[in-house]
């Protein structure tokens, strides 16, 4: 039986270390699951660090803001993933049961503790969630017709991010759009490149010459 998951990203805002440990998320639990324990990945990010905390949680019934606060009720261990950046395709369901069977030596969490989320909690946190889905709408919508040759180019560019980011060991490039999508850009080979996160943040949505 496939074994369901619940994920959790936490960038900087505790880390789960112990049954008993409270969290957050955005997403609820789905229809008639409101009581159920489910396996849960949840990952913590800050700077380069990038730890995996695997345990169970049960939905506490409270909510917090837009998002839901969780329990830990059983707790496993915490491994580490530095150098490993396929947190972001966290979607895909053999990279999720991939991590819960690792094998890695557990860390040594003496003296860390999980800090209550209402004193972590970001009232407007979900603002970028909100940008991601209309970036991803807008490339949707401005995606030309693609040949086979074209959508293989798409996918290298993409892979050739991943790979240096895997190298750096964090996200230290992003895949940008030389005319931004904001501005009418199409999301086609000819308008992507591979730039440094912090040149695409000083970027933003101005046009410049593609980097060489």
């Amino acid at each position: 039986m496939e074994l369901k998951f619940r994920v959790i990203q936490s960038n900087d805002r505790g880390l789960i270390t112990k049954q008993g440990d409270r969290t957050y998320a955005r997403r609820g639990p789905a229809k008639g699951e409101e009581a159920l324990e489910l396996p849960t990945l949840f990952i913590w990010v800050s700077g380069k660090d990038r730890y995996l905390s695997r345990c169970w949680t049960q939905w506490t019934g409270e909510r917090l803001g837009d998002d839901f606060i969780y329990v830990v009720s059983r707790f496993r261990d915490v491994i580490d993933l530095h150098g490993d950046t396929r947190y972001h395709q966290w979607c895909s369901k053999p990279l999720r049961a991939e991590l819960w069977t690792l094998e890695r030596e557990a860390l040594d969490l003496a003296g860390m503790s999980c800090p209550p989320p209402e004193t972590v909690h970001e009232v407007d946190r979900h603002k970028s969630a909100i940008y991601l889905q209309r970036r991803k709408q807008r490339i949707r919508e401005q995606t030309p017709e693609l040949s086979d040759e074209e959508e293989e180019l798409i996918q290298q560019i993409y892979e050739q991010r991943d790979r240096l980011n895997q190298v750096a060991g964090f996200i230290q490039y992003h895949v940008d759009h030389v005319i931004p999508l904001a501005k009418g850009g199409q999301h086609h080979p000819g308008n992507l490149q591979v730039i440094s996160a912090n040149e695409n943040v000083r970027k933003g949505a101005k046009v410049r010459s593609p980097i060489k």
